[in-house]
């Protein structure tokens, strides 16, 4: 997705244009990461969601009478007066089923100062599969994957705001995320342009032995993968050997 820096409302409704498109061929919808603020921190006050409002009842909504899945990208979320960049697991029914706040915050920006960090991984499981959560920054911190890999995750929904420059190591840290725990990776990056940097693109789904199964440009595209439950189901226990 294609974000307008700043430009919340612009954004939402830019976002739901996608969802209407990609929701026809889609079990699972993610959006990337901070896509109403294109990673934005000027008023962060001003533009943060809070839980119940209205983009959450859209989103929930959404989820609803469409009968699918949607993995909200992440949001800046306030609570109890503290923002996390948070995502958010819509089911079918539209509730939320699922939260993840980001753990390792980006100390190279804004991000860190502004925001507080989660505590906790994600273990949710979408139509039978069990599915964690990762965010950007953190495909540096191969310690968390391990642990959703052990805790029987087999597929990661992994929003990011990567830039165009650092493509190189997003191309390599997926895939070693990927092989090194057996498991599927959904990386769902934002493209365009941050105050003159640019995003990166190249969502990409990889499969357990680092194979990409799908993968965009490097600009704006609706990427479709398909995880295969039967293909996948018993590869985690024959890579078992990597697992310390």
């Amino acid at each position: 997705m294609e974000v307008d820096s700043g430009q919340k409302d612009r954004n939402i409704r830019h976002a739901f244009q996608l969802l209407e498109q990609a929701v026809p061929n889609s079990d699972v919808l993610v959006l990337p990461e901070l896509w109403t603020i294109g990673y934005d921190f000027h008023n962060l006050d001003k533009n943060a969601t809070r839980l119940g409002d209205s983009l959450i009842s859209g989103l929930s909504s959404f989820a609803n009478y469409h009968h699918v899945t949607l993995e909200a990208g992440t949001l800046p979320v306030e609570v109890n007066g503290k923002i996390s960049n948070m995502g958010i697991v819509f089911g079918p029914n539209g509730e939320i089923q699922a939260q993840y706040s980001k753990r390792h915050l980006f100390y190279g920006y804004e991000e860190s100062k502004l925001m507080v960090p989660g505590n906790s991984l994600m273990n949710t499981e979408i139509n039978g599969v069990k599915t964690g959560m990762a965010v950007c920054y953190e495909f540096y911190f191969p310690r968390m994957w391990r642990k959703m890999a052990k805790s029987g995750v087999t597929l990661v929904l992994a929003p990011a705001s990567w830039p165009a420059v650092h493509i190189p190591q997003w191309e390599v840290l997926t895939r070693a995320r990927a092989i090194e725990n057996g498991i599927c990776v959904c990386a769902v990056n934002m493209a365009g342009e941050y105050h003159g940097l640019k995003l990166g693109g190249h969502s990409l789904f990889i499969d357990p032995t680092g194979k990409v199964e799908a993968e965009a440009g490097d600009g704006e595209e609706i990427l479709y993968g398909e995880y295969d439950e039967i293909r996948y189901r018993d590869l985690g226990k024959q890579l078992a050997v990597i697992r310390l």
